[in-house]
């Protein structure tokens, strides 16, 4: 999401409260959480029940895509332990500023507390065994007709023909910053291609494995926000949620992993350009948005250059 698109909070609070009263669910209380990229509002029904609904503006997912995630979270639910959101209802409705209308989806609540930078050495472990789950099912998925998701590539990671892509080519960047860039999305580019789409490797990823979307529910791990589910490697998938733990922990959410499945082809021996491509996508968001990316350049150069 970059700075400019985001919709005042009370347009998206009438559009989330149309929704609810469509589905004849009563509310207490809706509030804006921003924690998040998506347009999200919680909603506390007078039944005592918590929801979050997602505002899908126009311009975004498709139709499609959304069912597809949908979809997924549903075979997740059934098919495995994990506990992930699920869609309660999914509607489509119309404002005076969105007079096409906007879909929304009212996800039920999981349980747990923002982890934080800090996540305890259990949560972590948790976590790796989650993506295990994760792909494990995902090598088993068979996706029903009309599924449709995006690819986690290079072109994603690049922001490749998106308004951040525009917005980076536009600002005052030094040289040797693009320079930098450029030889990164080179180098992941041709990792990405090397490992090709061998089922093994590759298939249905979360896509955004950061610790935002990791709540610590009495030290179990619960992955919530699926709006990035893509068709991706493994390895990179796994390499995102690494690139976001500690360093120290990065070897117990690979055993967590590895409790559940062998680490995905490629992970070892490309792991430092993996996490490269996590360093730039991020930078050349926080770029393109005007924001400060030196940490993210220091350690996209020393993963490039070790």
């Amino acid at each position: 999401m970059d700075c400019d698109q985001t919709p005042p909070t009370g347009q998206l609070r009438r559009l989330a409260r149309a929704a609810l009263d469509q589905q004849g669910i009563r509310v207490r209380r809706l509030r804006r959480m921003r924690r998040h990229s998506n347009h999200l509002v919680r909603a506390d029904t007078t039944a005592g029940q918590r929801l979050v609904v997602r505002v899908c503006l126009p311009g975004g997912r498709s139709d499609a895509e959304l069912d597809a995630e949908l979809a997924w979270l549903a075979a997740l639910a059934r098919d495995t332990g994990l506990t992930v959101p699920l869609a309660r209802f999914s509607t489509r409705v119309a404002s005076p500023e969105f007079p096409a209308g906007a879909r929304c989806i009212g996800f039920t609540w999981v349980p747990g507390r923002p982890c934080g930078p800090r996540p305890s050495r259990q949560l972590v472990a948790d976590l790796g065994r989650v993506i295990g789950t994760l792909h494990d099912h995902a090598a088993r998925f068979h996706p029903p007709p009309g599924f449709t998701r995006p690819s986690l590539d290079i072109t994603r990671l690049t922001w490749a023909g998106t308004w951040h892509a525009a917005q980076l080519a536009s600002r005052p960047i030094d040289p040797q910053v693009r320079l930098l860039l450029g030889q990164a999305a080179e180098t992941v580019g041709e990792v990405l291609a090397g490992l090709g789409q061998d089922p093994a490797g590759y298939g249905l990823v979360h896509a955004d494995l950061d610790l935002d979307n990791v709540l610590d529910h009495h030290g179990q791990a619960r992955v919530i926000d699926f709006d990035d589910t893509s068709w991706g490697h493994y390895a990179l998938d796994l390499a995102i949620a690494a690139d976001g733990a500690p360093d120290a922990l990065r070897p117990v959410l690979l055993a967590g992993y590895q409790a559940m499945r062998p680490l995905p082809p490629g992970y070892i021996e490309h792991e430092n350009a993996l996490l490269a491509g996590r360093c730039l996508y991020l930078a050349i968001w926080h770029l393109a948005n005007g924001f400060p990316a030196d940490a993210h350049l220091a350690l996209l150069r020393a993963l490039t250059t070790s």
